[in-house]
């Protein structure tokens, strides 16, 4: 039986899609080398290491998912001694290593293939939350990809959606009532993606014909309801994060963020241009 000290993820949501499936990326590589894995969910973010759900002392490392323990606290971790790993976040001012997903260029292949592959120019951005790195990065990324490509996208087209399904489709509904002028949707999460679509197609819109839609990451649930994605690895992205986190407790001296690339899965969502279109202008 091993004798190391554990390891700990921590997360806020340990049932959540992209939750889960980072764990059991941390999970693999934790059972492989020996490790056992404690996975701590935080109800309310502490605020002191006291408050903390378990004795971090007796830990070989934790890994912490997205925004679920405050930036100064992690900060009073790394500095007390503790290995650490971040997951889809970054401490500003700190050199504690993480892991994310490339948002930037993520959103740039979503973009790239509305805006050049199926000619949309009128998008609605449908955002992640807004405390959570993932979600800053992939609406600044969204914003800059506006102006390389000079489109017009009114204040009224950024919707909220905070990584929940549930808020997106209500979102999406209430932007119908206005009548809006657009012609795709591009949501900071294909959960969120998927959410707005069944929206749109029950209140009569057709995808794609009328609309396009798209989301970032993938997964199952994208690949059943035919939506065209970017596809993260999130369970490699745990992996990473624990291949991360234990070459740090063997000594090794890591900083920076390592980011995972990601690829278009083109499905029935989206509806390109044909070659014949493209030529004759239409």
């Amino acid at each position: 039986m091993s004798t190391r000290r554990p390891l700990a993820i921590f997360t806020n949501n340990p049932y959540e899609v992209f939750q889960r499936d980072v764990i059991q990326g941390v999970q693999d590589i934790a059972a492989q080398r020996g490790f056992t894995l404690s996975v701590v969910q935080v109800s309310a973010p502490p605020h002191r290491l006291d408050d903390l759900p378990l004795d971090w002392q007796r830990l070989a490392g934790a890994l912490v998912v997205a925004n679920c323990l405050p930036d100064d606290l992690l900060r009073a971790l790394h500095a007390g001694g503790l290995p650490l790993s971040l997951i889809s976040h970054q401490v500003p001012g700190a050199v504690i290593p993480g892991v994310m997903p490339n948002n930037r260029q993520g959103i740039s292949v979503l973009m790239e293939h509305l805006v050049v592959a199926c000619g949309c120019t009128r998008p609605v951005f449908i955002r992640g939350h807004m405390g959570q790195t993932d979600g800053i990065q992939r609406e600044m990324a969204f914003r800059q990809e506006v102006m390389r490509y000079n489109l017009s996208v009114p204040p009224e087209h950024y919707l909220p959606g905070e990584f929940t399904p549930a808020i997106a489709a209500e979102s999406i509904t209430r932007f119908l009532q206005t009548r809006p002028d657009f012609d795709s949707v591009l949501a900071a999460d294909y959960l969120m993606a998927e959410a707005a679509m069944r929206a749109l197609q029950a209140r009569g819109w057709r995808v794609p014909e009328d609309v396009a839609v798209v989301g970032f990451g993938d997964g199952p649930e994208a690949a059943q309801a035919g939506l065209t994605t970017v596809a993260a690895d999130v369970v490699e992205l745990g992996r990473r994060g624990a291949r991360q986190l234990i070459g740090q407790i063997e000594g090794l001296r890591i900083r920076g963020l390592t980011l995972l690339s990601t690829e278009l899965v083109e499905r029935a969502t989206t509806q390109p241009k044909r070659k014949t279109d493209v030529l004759s202008g239409t």
